[in-house]
């Protein structure tokens, strides 16, 4: 987003404007109560919305952004603004273009229900198809690799909490944001206590590695001082870890040990996934481990395991050579 296109809620002129921010404020609660989005999807969503404003302040320049200017809007507006996410300057991912339709038709969405508008022609827009990519889940050999260069850090403090934040990303299929929450009570004897998308607590079981790991990160923290928070992984000033600490430090293990450019935190729960599939885990169980709130959000995963049978069977079995 290029500079000229700030927006900020901030120096309200008239009562409609005023009006349009309450909205807005109402809007963010209900993504989260009545939702049940996460703080930081109701957030992107939120900066969706405002750079929607901002392309209308460039194009109704002699008017002020309001509730009635938006309840005016055709489809051709709608177009033109999915033109200018498109543009070169623009640099926006396919990903990110649905989610920013997403976000300004649910706002739509929100405003009719409460009856604030009378209707929108933006859910005339039909939504682009994502690509359909496998997850790429990462071998034994290559786990093996990764923990053992969290190894060679010399500081013991902080590898033995790389080292465990690596093992439970793999070990339990967490979302780097479910274990960055993660407090020291949340660790019980047998399991974790997880609270996932959507506010919605799931029982872990901790397998011996995963204990193990963590055992050690919790005696390895209990020598740091001035510890301000509660959250299990922290860093050496006593306080929670950013995810982008941890964006971090997997783009230097990729480049280090020569991975694939896609190999990030949620690599590992691509692997976890996979690894319960191959060894015979019924898709009911995998969907309560991972989280999923839809059975065919877990079932994407069987595609992997299915191309990897494929593969073994081809490898493997000598008639798989000759053909038919």
């Amino acid at each position: 987003m290029s500079s000229n296109l700030k927006f900020s809620f901030k120096n309200i002129k008239d009562i409609s404007e005023k009006d349009l921010y309450k909205t807005y404020k109402d809007w963010q609660t209900w993504l989260i109560d009545f939702r049940n989005l996460s703080k930081n999807t109701s957030l992107a969503y939120g900066y969706d919305f405002k750079y929607f404003l901002n392309f209308l302040r460039l194009h109704y320049e002699k008017n002020k952004i309001s509730l009635a200017l938006l309840n005016k809007l055709q489809i051709k507006d709608y177009r033109a603004w999915i033109s200018f996410l498109n543009s070169k300057n623009m640099l926006i991912g396919v990903k990110s273009l649905a989610r920013a339709r997403a976000s300004i038709k649910s706002f739509f969405n929100f405003t009719i229900l409460n009856q604030k508008l009378e209707g929108s022609t933006i859910f005339e827009l039909s939504s682009p198809k994502l690509p359909k990519n496998l997850p790429r889940p990462l071998s034994d050999n290559q786990i093996k690799k990764l923990i053992g260069k969290i190894d060679e850090e010399k500081n013991s403090i902080i590898k033995a909490r790389n080292r465990a934040f690596v093992i439970i990303l793999w070990g339990a299929g967490l979302r780097i944001s479910e274990a960055l929450s993660l407090n020291v009570k949340d660790l019980k004897s047998d399991y974790l206590l997880i609270l996932g998308k959507g506010k919605k607590e799931r029982l872990i079981p901790i397998i011996p590695q995963v204990k193990k790991a963590l055992s050690q990160w919790v005696l390895e923290r209990s020598k740091i001082k001035n510890e301000e928070s509660n959250k299990l992984f922290i860093n050496l000033n006593g306080k929670k870890i950013t995810p982008r600490y941890f964006q971090k430090f997997f783009s230097r293990l990729r480049n280090q040990l020569d991975l694939d450019i896609n190999f990030t935190p949620h690599s590992l729960r691509h692997s976890f996934a996979t690894h319960l599939l191959r060894n015979g885990v019924d898709l009911r169980t995998l969907q309560l481990m991972l989280g999923h709130s839809s059975l065919s959000t877990t079932q994407h995963y069987l595609k992997v395991s299915n191309r990897f049978v494929n593969e073994t069977y081809n490898k493997t079995h000598p008639r798989a050579k000759f053909s038919s």
